[in-house]
């Protein structure tokens, strides 16, 4: 029997999901609170639900895919979320970047209805996500994760279970943004000081991906970084969030990010420029405009 999965969020993550776990021979349910989320699926046998609840009814697993942790809540919590629909002994796979201490408030939450939760976010931005090449990071109970795994594989190209311990996977996708973002500066930084001394682009780019400084910003974003096209697959204003949580969770935890914080003013000035909507890498123009190359 194929497994039945609810989606709730229909976006450039959850629409990719819930393709490829149609794709899969999975029966999807998949609900958005916008009609046009649902122009991608025609032709497929995507049945249309009328709300979270509708989505979660008759479900082994119900993945939400939502812009923040208070959508999340209001969808799973709210009238007509999630909790109303699912059956006692269902799994719930948050697929969103939240604050860990959310991820350990929901599963609480989840527990009193007997329902599983899963912190599980994704490595990898919509382009990413398109085509598979997603890592999917699991924390909580060890044998929902093993009921969930057969679709986390279908959606992406590796699956790690973190601990049993709610939240750790929402921290550990923290770490790997504040990483990804520090990265994605110094190849703006490096990029612009090449630039303004004249080095052909090709080369510059082929030689920094060959070498000790490659990364997979530059392998996935460089050419469009120097073609200075930067198109909304990781938003700035989604970047903005994701700092948001990976520095109030440092605070919690006593942690000094110092270049997080500078990277976050960065990505204000960027959005007070009305840049918002422009993928993360669109820091580059900041750069070039500071060397005066712009």
């Amino acid at each position: 029997m194929s497994m039945k999965v609810g989606v709730v969020g229909l976006g450039v993550m959850g629409g990719a999901f819930s393709g490829h776990m149609l794709d899969a021979g999975m029966e999807v349910a998949g609900y958005d609170p916008l009609d046009a989320m649902y122009e991608k699926f025609e032709g497929k046998n995507l049945r249309r639900a009328s709300s979270p609840a509708d989505a979660a009814g008759g479900a082994d697993l119900v993945m939400t895919s939502l812009p923040n942790y208070r959508v999340v809540g209001e969808a799973v919590t709210g009238e007509g979320g999630v909790l109303e629909g699912i059956s006692p002994g269902g799994i719930i796979a948050d697929m969103s970047t939240v604050p860990p201490k959310f991820s350990k408030e929901m599963a609480e939450k989840a527990g009193e209805k007997d329902v599983r939760w899963l912190d599980c976010p994704v490595s990898g931005v919509g382009k990413q996500a398109a085509v598979k090449d997603l890592v999917v990071m699991v924390a909580g109970p060890r044998d929902a994760y093993e009921k969930a795994k057969p679709a986390f594989d279908a959606i992406g190209k590796k699956t790690i279970f973190v601990s049993e311990q709610n939240g750790l996977a929402a921290q550990l996708k923290l770490v790997v943004n504040l990483v990804l973002f520090i990265n994605m500066a110094g190849a703006c930084e490096g990029l612009t000081l090449g630039l303004k001394a004249g080095i052909p682009e090709d080369v510059m780019l082929e030689t920094l991906c060959s070498g000790a400084a490659g990364s997979n910003v530059l392998e996935v974003r460089g050419k469009d970084m120097l073609a200075g096209n930067f198109p909304e697959s990781g938003p700035i204003w989604i970047v903005l969030k994701d700092l948001e949580c990976a520095i109030d969770s440092a605070k919690d935890l006593d942690v000094p990010v110092p270049l997080g914080g500078l990277l976050e003013h960065l990505y204000m000035a960027q959005r007070s420029k009305g840049r918002q909507h422009e993928d993360g890498s669109s820091l580059f123009r900041i750069y070039q405009e500071l060397a005066n190359i712009a």
